[in-house]
């Protein structure tokens, strides 16, 4: 992959959150977000903020040789949309301000991080920020699914449309 693809991978991946992020504000009752749904991270906000997490820790810590304080994540300190699009924001901006200045050489850092295991692991920068977008992929289906049992509509989050990528552009 090229550095290009990297950044718009994650631009598309940042566009798809905000929308679902504002879709979920405006349409859901914040009852029907923080209810256990007895998926991996039991509501839908908390998977929404772990997506958000594992993006922030692995690109701005363990890329950057930091230890990440939000470790463990304090899920129960964001109990409204104001305190989840707040961190959103300021995670995305420094992941872009990194993701702008990343040079090919940049691909093949090392990086090491301690697992929950206790045990510390080694990859390279390539391999964190393929791990992140899939990350934020696999959750995303879960979210998808749960509000399909909500007869909700996800939002779009086709690649054409978010990126506009035919001709002409795809509107919806």
């Amino acid at each position: 992959m090229e550095i290009s693809d990297f950044k718009e991978l994650f631009t598309y991946n940042h566009s798809v959150r905000q929308n679902y992020i504002d879709t979920f504000k405006q349409k859901l009752l914040w009852e029907d977000v923080i209810k256990n749904r007895e998926i991996g991270w039991l509501s839908l906000k908390d998977t929404l903020l772990h997506i958000i997490w594992v993006e922030d820790s692995w690109i701005n810590y363990s890329i950057h040789d930091l230890e990440d304080p939000n470790r463990p994540f304090p899920y129960s300190n964001y109990d409204s949309w104001n305190a989840i699009s707040d961190y959103n924001l300021s995670s995305t901006l420094k992941i872009n301000k990194y993701l702008s200045s990343i040079r090919l050489k940049d691909l093949l850092k090392p990086v090491s991080r301690l697992n929950k295991d206790g045990i510390r692991r080694t990859t390279i920068v390539r391999d964190v920020l393929i791990h992140v977008m899939t990350e934020e992929l696999h959750h995303r289906g879960e979210i998808i699914a749960i509000l399909w049992q909500m007869n909700f509509q996800p939002p779009d989050m086709g690649w054409l449309s978010v990126m506009k990528k035919t001709d002409p552009i795809w509107v919806l």
